[in-house]
């Protein structure tokens, strides 16, 4: 099983709670037959601070979660996010979606 598609939050959300067109659901459905979701480690933090999220929202979120495959953050994306934050205020996570890509690049 070979992961193709790297979910970010919102679409993660969105497909949970059947919030996508019909049609967008099929073809996620069909996506999830062949391959497991993969979501960063950002992306989890994100979905476990659902703050509007219901019991029910949160078995779903957490049996998603255990079921993804998560990409966990190196210590020199983690290192580097620290500095640019101090160095510029930057607020997390946006600094650390954008060190993964450069260090993915």
């Amino acid at each position: 099983m070979g992961v193709k598609y790297l979910w970010d939050t919102n679409t993660a959300i969105y497909y949970l709670q059947q919030h996508f067109p019909p049609t967008a659901e099929k073809y996620i459905d069909g996506l999830l037959t062949e391959t497991q979701p993969c979501i960063s480690a950002i992306t989890e933090i994100e979905l476990l601070c659902w703050k509007t999220a219901t019991e029910k929202d949160l078995q779903v979120l957490h049996n998603f979660i255990n079921d993804a495959l998560v990409i966990e953050l190196e210590q020199s994306i983690k290192v580097k996010t620290a500095d640019i934050r101090k160095e510029h205020k930057i607020n997390f996570p946006m600094p650390s979606s954008q060190l993964r890509l450069l260090f993915t690049i």
